[in-house]
């Protein structure tokens, strides 16, 4: 990892894993949820190659779509940060799960939510946004 993407993992970790919890408590999932869904309104993010990207300069790992069906999204997100969040472990997704809910509602025109799973053996994070 370059001395850059170190600085920018440990930001996250620093706000996500110990500032944040801190603050919020066992309202942190549905506050950094609804935080995510605000994000992506404010960047315009409801083009999955917008999202992708951000996602990438973010450091919040490489988001693909899955699976697309009639009711549904699947996405995988993985890569690095992903590794390092799951060793250390991270297993707070609601942000990143927020922001994918919020662009498949703007892309889809129709409300949407996302769940969250995690795959430890392959050290990935899917996400699934159900309208």
């Amino acid at each position: 990892m370059s001395e850059h993407n170190d600085h920018v993992y440990f930001v996250n970790q620093l706000y996500r894993d110990f500032l944040l919890p801190t603050i919020l408590g066992g309202d942190t999932p549905a506050i950094l949820y609804w935080a995510g869904k605000r994000i992506t309104r404010k960047y315009a993010l409801s083009e999955f190659e917008d999202l992708s990207e951000f996602f990438k300069m973010a450091e919040f790992g490489n988001l693909t779509i899955v699976k697309e069906r009639r009711s549904s999204v699947i996405f995988s997100l993985s890569g690095q940060p992903i590794s390092d969040r799951l060793a250390a472990g991270s297993r707070e997704f609601s942000m990143e799960s927020g922001m994918i809910a919020e662009a498949v509602e703007q892309n889809r025109g129709r409300s949407a939510e996302a769940e969250i799973a995690i795959d430890d053996k392959k050290e990935t994070v899917q996400i699934t946004a159900f309208f």
